[in-house]
């Protein structure tokens, strides 16, 4: 959405125009969506991130002073939620609907039948699906997980989306 058309819509809204921030809403939505992805990718958690910015702009819409600068602020909010987002989750590997704690199987010296399956699971994968599932499971974004292993951001993504997949499909086969 056009920097002009975000001022003008804010302007509006600001003078008790509700309408106004429902299309400053729909304009922005899907950049802020695709945003919160890139970091998240999860698409729930996405959704969840630009709904809680939005709320957080909705508070502090009247503080705002310039308001050609509102979709930079916007980017700025959904950047830090994801960042914080995947700090709060940076020691679970998350496949799907499954969850295991490594790190509290690890300072317990036990292995429950789910954690021995996921590493089972994990060992028959390729190496560089193990590699990129671990650096995901601990928390490293895309970029990161491109410079660690000198592939493209997209190389990093598409391997990661088919380790997942594969991760998925020979766990549901075992349970």
């Amino acid at each position: 959405m056009e920097k002009l058309k975000i001022s003008h819509l804010l302007k509006e809204y600001k003078k008790g125009n509700n309408s106004a921030l429902e299309l400053l809403m729909q304009g922005t939505y899907k950049d802020l969506y695709g945003l919160a992805y890139s970091y998240l990718r999860d698409h729930m958690l996405a959704e969840d991130i630009v709904s809680e910015s939005y709320m957080k702009i909705i508070e502090k819409i009247k503080t705002v002073k310039n308001e050609q600068n509102l979709n930079g602020y916007l980017r700025t909010i959904v950047i830090n939620k994801s960042l914080d987002k995947l700090r709060k989750c940076k020691k679970e590997l998350r496949i799907e609907d499954k969850v295991v704690d490594y790190q509290s199987d690890d300072q317990q010296g036990q292995s429950t039948a789910d954690s021995q399956l996921v590493r089972l699971i994990l060992s028959k994968l390729s190496r560089t699906e193990r590699e990129a599932l671990l650096l995901w499971q601990y928390g490293y974004t895309l970029r990161e997980m491109s410079d660690k292993t000198g592939r493209t951001v997209n190389q990093v993504r598409l391997l990661l989306d088919k380790a997942k997949k594969s991760f998925s499909e020979k766990y549901h086969k075992n349970c």
